[in-house]
């Protein structure tokens, strides 16, 4: 067995390697279309515009190993601007020196990554679905006590439900406490927040993230052109807010199982994709962790598991 694991990683890390060997221009990273992502709560975001001077841009090249001088011979910046622009992205904790290189300290992912990143994610979202599958007769039964049970049935709600409650905002939290063992997120001049910068395109948000609800307002679709967004006319009393924590609190064991048991399978991505030459386990972990549920919110849609509103994607 031990062999067939080292046979495995052996081609994966051939596999990956190959697939970052893929160079790219500053010309192209200037075409390109990236959107931050942000993981946060209160008053926790930058205080900056991250696309002023083209600090996004820069921080996309360092990521893709792009040499400073060519993203200042782009921009046509003076070197005391760059040296500037430099000095305030290391205060602002976006950016740090490797070596002799610096690089961000931000996830960054182009598309190519992006397809790697979902591709990896596969074996682990498919053990969730499955455990989703066995601890669902219970989630429905504790949906059947809810005030929401006596006006909508639990098809209606399966999609918050199973993915936001069970994985995203949900568990969110546990993650990084139960299974990142931090309580902390980083910190970023005075703020704590994740932040991550990934490819998108005219049309479609960067991977599509399923499942957000603020209040009443649930959203769904990932069109920018017709972001679909509707007013639930109830919102989460306190003894469905109870019960929603319940399921999730419930499912929390098995899910944990899931990604401890995939730990050397995750810390072997996370170097292999080349993402520990400049961030954090954690850091990366966090991005990932998105993709993972993703995958897992489009394994259930398929096999219908849950419901998807009409309209398209989700975000």
């Amino acid at each position: 067995m031990k062999k067939i694991t080292l046979l495995v990683l052996l081609f994966l890390s051939l596999f990956i390697n190959q697939a970052n060997a893929q160079t790219i221009n500053i010309d192209q990273i200037f075409t390109k279309k990236f959107k931050g992502n942000l993981i946060s709560s209160d008053d926790n975001f930058p205080d900056f515009s991250i696309g002023k001077d083209s600090m996004n841009f820069l921080l996309i090249s360092l990521h893709e190993n792009i040499n400073i001088s060519n993203f200042k011979s782009k921009t046509k910046f003076s070197d005391t601007k760059l040296d500037s622009i430099i000095h305030f992205l290391e205060g602002k904790n976006f950016i740090h020196r490797i070596g002799n290189q610096y690089k961000p300290t931000v996830f960054v992912a182009d598309a190519e990554e992006e397809i790697n990143l979902y591709k990896y994610a596969l074996p682990i979202s498919k053990e969730i679905v499955e455990a989703v599958k066995v601890s669902l007769p219970s989630i429905e039964e504790k949906y059947t006590k809810s005030d929401l049970a006596q006006t909508q049935t639990f098809n209606d709600w399966s999609f918050n439900i199973l993915s936001n409650v069970l994985m995203d905002n949900g568990q969110i939290k546990n993650i990084e406490q139960e299974f990142l063992k931090t309580t902390s997120r980083p910190q970023r001049n005075g703020k704590y927040y994740y932040l991550s910068l990934m490819e998108s395109n005219d049309k479609n948000e960067p991977f599509a993230i399923y499942g957000k609800q603020i209040g009443a307002i649930h959203i769904n679709g990932n069109t920018k052109t017709g972001l679909k967004v509707t007013f639930i006319d109830n919102k989460l009393s306190f003894s469905d807010g109870k019960i929603f924590n319940k399921i999730a609190h419930d499912f929390l064991p098995h899910l944990l199982t899931i990604l401890e048991s995939k730990r050397k399978y995750a810390e072997n991505i996370y170097k292999e994709m080349g993402y520990s030459k400049e961030i954090t386990f954690n850091e990366f972990y966090i991005a990932w962790y998105h993709f993972i549920n993703t995958k897992a919110f489009k394994l259930m849609a398929e096999e219908n598991l849950l419901k998807v509103s009409v309209g398209g994607n989700i975000i």
